[in-house]
């Protein structure tokens, strides 16, 4: 008697051990499968693309900003219509004033206001030369652009192409909208077509580097490039080629891709296996 009733206890036991076991394993697959599904369900629904927009937007005017810087510094093109421009070439660092007043219709068809002040150790093209760029109340075609850049020329590379360090810390750029967005970035700027004339619409360069920031819905991102950013002066675009990692705050990584160097108004951009064409 007392052994069978052991054994009815041991059975009981084994048994309900086994529900359990058989209950918990259960749990864990629909679980799993719940998990599962509604990960899918985030990725099939995580379409959003400011943070890469913005992304092209900061990019674009900060690559402007400088664009205009160089052509200034062009002394054949004192003088000339467009911004006032005024040199104070007895302090040190120099400093020189890019005005474009209450608004002042450029060569490249965008409308500018306000000022630039940049301070240089040397000339653009001189080695160790170390240029700061403070925009003051400056905008482009009414987008207001802030934040300081600061340009070191590294000199030659081993293929004989002029190559710089750009630094750009606290940038803002507040658009006709009045979206905020901010920007820090570290990058490698390498000259590689256009040097040999003082035009500047001819000039091509190639980019590299990281960068973080916030987007206009307020999402932060950081950013890296995974192929060489393709910067066109003679393209409205100005980024022409080249892939960009964007990675937003608790967001699935997406892949910017620029083309291949053709002008057109449009860049893709990849979310897990879902591609989205972005026109600018």
């Amino acid at each position: 008697m007392v052994t069978y009733l052991i054994k009815t206890r041991k059975h009981k036991l084994t048994t309900m051990k086994n529900l359990t076991l058989v209950s918990i394993s259960f749990l864990l697959v629909v679980a799993l499968v719940t998990t599962s599904c509604r990960k899918n369900d985030d990725e099939a629904n995580d379409l959003e693309t400011q943070s890469s927009t913005d992304s092209y937007l900061m990019d674009a005017n900060i690559n402007d900003a400088i664009k205009e810087v160089d052509w200034a510094a062009n002394e054949n093109n004192l003088g000339k219509s467009g911004p006032t421009i005024t040199i104070d070439s007895t302090s040190s660092p120099r400093v020189m004033i890019i005005n474009y007043g209450a608004g002042t219709l450029c060569a490249d068809g965008k409308l500018r206001a306000g000022k630039i002040r940049v301070t240089y150790t040397g000339k653009y093209r001189e080695t160790g030369t170390v240029i700061t760029i403070t925009p003051d109340s400056f905008y482009q075609n009414g987008n207001k652009l802030e934040g300081l850049k600061t340009i070191t020329n590294n000199g030659r590379k081993a293929n004989g192409h002029l190559y710089y360090t750009i630094e750009v810390s606290n940038a803002k750029l507040t658009t006709v909208d009045g979206k905020v967005r901010t920007w820090t970035s570290t990058r490698n700027r390498e000259w590689i077509e256009g040097e040999g004339t003082k035009a500047f619409n001819d000039d091509m360069y190639q980019i590299t580097g990281t960068a973080n920031g916030v987007s206009a819905n307020n999402v932060s991102f950081t950013v890296n490039i995974l192929q060489p950013l393709q910067i066109d002066f003679s393209c409205q675009y100005r980024i022409t080629a080249g892939e960009v990692e964007v990675k937003p705050q608790n967001k699935l990584t997406r892949t910017i891709n620029y083309g291949s160097g053709t002008c057109d108004n449009s860049y893709t951009v990849k979310i897990g296996n879902r591609s989205i064409v972005v026109y600018r």
